[in-house]
């Protein structure tokens, strides 16, 4: 049966959790009393979490009857999460008439005695750590750990008054073996129960904490494993040959060598070392918990042709020798995603060091980061966000952006007072306070905020940081971002017109509010001659990356694709000839200029739309081919990762080399059972069989959690429709699964 959790006394939805509450309202899924779960047989729940509920039980019968039932539908292994007003604190703050007024003992009276606003208002009990602690243990719980936040749910377990966090917020467990409920349960789109061997080292401090080591950097907890598209060497050389500027490698196939300064979790650039067999790959991360799962992962995955070391990037530039790496001062490429933003100015300059003398001649560097003017408006959340922090404390963090976005969200009501000028000055921030509190990806809300030396950068900063490494600008790997014609017609006129490279990348910026930027930069840049591109491109050849569009409605949503420019059309006419053209197999740019009859300047603009849209890729030939094989079989190890509970959710795509297929583990489940020939029923059993195993829990189309069986086959029999009529078609298309499955 799927992990289920409950959250007593709760009064908004979350994903995952199940509220039950005294009074009914919009989210609540079980009215009734705390100290009453008759309702529930034993060991249903993996977690329960209760926020200021314990202090509204009378501390002789309903409290420890309360705690009892608590204990008794908690699984094995289960765990408490509860806070309570902390008693303690509360005397401490009404005896201190020094600092505080009568108006404001008067607030701390009322949270020892409840608000009394309605008949459930009031409160029987007075608990501190002590008296609380005795009661759990009576109950049978223990593991009793103090913590400063849960940072599960904004509420009053971290309210904060004078400076002082008025909670008293415990963790407990009910004794047995079982495995750490995750925070935030995998739904049917994100079967994601396990993370790897390094995750529970990852969760013991709590979340916002910084080690010394981290130099300011977040290390409480392990970044996401993802892959960019941007990342891939043939992505890289294409945004490069688009601007005339000559490739690290000879041609496609060619050996080379790939750094990773930041590598993370290690995800992405496993998936680049098995879709570039001839690759040799190398990453540094400074974060042993990176590093430990990423060496784990490329022996999971018996990658022979990758590895990881622990490395400070300020230790690494200053001794060059130190580098760990047969390939020191040979890289063809290296890469740093993000990380420009989140590090420190000594950091900063260790790693456009790092990345110059490591490059060889002809090199190309990709360096991402966060940038202005787009990302004005989140200062205003982030240095609010830091001043909750300073307050709560350095376990706080989580608790601390919800606050500040929680602030901000009423200041820019309609309705409240002075809105009318922070609107004016923030016009977007608004909806990106919304986006913010959507995210429930606890690693890149803490890598992206938590850093105290979080900065975006204007253009010229970095290029001119660049500069003094001998490093040149000379592309985005944000392919549209090469074209500002794409504008309209007065705004590209003065981009294009301007004859300063750095003032027109700066002008570019402005024009689109640019908020993030994916820089190529070259060691010694050689520029092509006109006709030498035009030969290279002749020869490029392209492949759909997803299904035909074949009706009107899907040809028209198609074409009309998103890019930090806003939207921007493909001709409908034009997109259907290449559509057809491309069939099931791969051609050449001189094919599709043919065909479409359309300039050369025209077509590539084209192209890279497409390519940014996610629907054609570059297609690796012969030496897609090659990788297959080997890549495949990367593949299913990784398909067998994610049905026992790890937290992978790609395959490589050997075909194209690029964009690897974001693939869940009802995926995982699917494609098994396809291949061993089961269909209809028959499957949909299997696969539900596989995740009930895997204790993933499923949701409908509304978020709700799905609890009847027949429900859940049904939603599996849906995926399955689609995985077969969308899905399977682009693995076997780029390169993932062979025809015959």
């Amino acid at each position: 049966m799927a992990a289920r959790k409950l959250h007593i006394g709760g009064t908004c939805a979350c994903e995952g959790w199940e509220i039950l509450n005294i009074q009914p309202g919009a989210w609540v899924d079980h009215v009734g009393q705390a100290d009453d779960l008759s309702r529930f047989a034993d060991q249903t729940f993996t977690a329960l979490y209760a926020s200021h509920v314990l202090e509204h039980l009378d501390y002789q019968s309903s409290l420890p009857r309360a705690l009892a039932e608590w204990h008794r539908v908690l699984t094995p292994g289960g765990q408490l999460h509860l806070s309570v007003p902390d008693l303690d604190i509360l005397c401490q703050l009404f005896l201190n008439r020094d600092e505080l007024n009568s108006q404001e003992r008067f607030q701390v009276m009322r949270m020892m005695f409840g608000g009394h606003i309605d008949a459930h208002d009031f409160h029987q009990t007075g608990l501190n750590e002590d008296i609380l602690s005795t009661y759990l243990r009576e109950a049978g719980f223990g593991g009793i750990e103090r913590v400063a936040s849960f940072d599960l749910f904004d509420d009053t377990s971290t309210f904060v008054f004078k400076g002082r966090l008025i909670s008293l917020n415990l963790l407990a467990q009910k004794a047995g073996v079982c495995a750490e409920a995750p925070s935030h349960p995998p739904t049917i789109g994100n079967a994601v129960p396990a993370a790897s061997p390094t995750a529970a080292k990852a969760k013991q401090r709590p979340v916002g904490t910084s080690a010394a080591w981290g130099q300011g950097y977040c290390t409480a907890t392990t970044y996401g494993g993802y892959s960019f598209r941007e990342l891939a060497p043939n992505w890289i050389d294409y945004a490069l040959l688009g601007q005339r500027q000559r490739s690290p490698r000879q041609q496609e196939g060619s050996a080379f060598s790939y750094l990773e300064l930041g590598s993370g979790m290690g995800v992405g650039l496993c998936l680049l070392a098995a879709a570039y067999p001839e690759g040799q790959f190398v990453g540094i991360d400074f974060h042993p918990s990176h590093i430990a799962h990423s060496q784990w992962l490329a022996e999971a995955l018996q990658l022979a042709n990758i590895t990881f070391h622990e490395g400070d990037f300020l230790q690494l530039a200053k001794d060059g020798n130190a580098f760990p790496s047969e390939h020191a001062q040979q890289f063809d490429y290296a890469v740093a995603h993000g990380i420009l933003s989140w590090i420190s100015e000594p950091v900063r300059q260790a790693l456009f060091n790092l990345a110059a003398s490591q490059l060889r001649s002809g090199g190309v560097f990709y360096c991402s980061y966060n940038c202005f003017p787009g990302w004005l408006e989140r200062t205003a959340f982030k240095a609010l966000a830091d001043l909750e922090r300073q307050r709560m404390g350095p376990d706080g963090l989580m608790a601390a952006l919800g606050r500040a976005n929680h602030t901000l969200s009423n200041l820019l009501m309609p309705d409240a007072p002075g809105q009318a000028a922070l609107a004016r000055s923030l016009p977007g921030l608004a909806t990106q306070l919304r986006e913010i509190q959507k995210l429930n990806k606890v690693d890149y809300l803490c890598g992206e905020y938590g850093s105290e030396n979080w900065q975006p950068f204007y253009v010229g900063q970095v290029h001119q940081l660049a500069a003094v490494h001998k490093l040149s600008f000379v592309a985005s790997a944000s392919m549209p971002e090469n074209h500002p014609l794409l504008l309209p017609k007065h705004l590209s006129e003065l981009i294009t017109n301007e004859p300063d490279g750095l003032i027109r990348q700066a002008l570019f910026d402005l024009t689109i509010n640019q908020s993030f930027r994916r820089d190529l930069f070259v060691k010694g840049p050689i520029t092509l001659s006109r006709t030498a591109q035009e030969q290279l491109l002749a020869h490029q050849s392209l492949r759909l990356a997803t299904s035909p569009a074949l009706d009107p409605e899907a040809i028209n949503k198609a074409t009309q694709i998103q890019t930090s420019m806003g939207t921007v059309g493909v001709s409908g006419s034009h997109f259907q000839i290449m559509e057809t053209l491309l069939g099931s197999e791969a051609v050449s740019l001189a094919d599709l200029h043919q065909g479409l009859g359309i300039s050369v300047s025209e077509l590539t603009q084209m192209i890279s739309l497409l390519l940014h849209a996610g629907r054609l890729g570059l297609d690796r030939g012969a030496a897609g081919e090659a990788a297959k094989a080997p890549c495949r079989a990367v593949n299913q190890r990784l398909m067998e990762l994610m049905t026992t509970g790890h937290n992978l959710n790609y395959l490589a795509a050997p075909a194209i080399g690029h964009g690897a297929q974001p693939f869940s583990m009802l995926d995982a489940f699917v494609l098994a059972g396809i291949e061993q020939g089961l269909d209809g029923e028959v499957l949909s059993s299997c696969v539900w069989m596989g995740m009930e195993a895997a204790a993933v829990e499923m949701r409908g189309a509304d978020g709700q959690l799905l609890t009847d069986p027949q429900q859940c086959l049904q939603q599996i029999s849906q995926h399955i429709d689609t995985f077969r009529s969308t899905t399977l078609p682009r693995l076997v298309r780029l390169g993932i699964v062979d025809h015959a499955c």
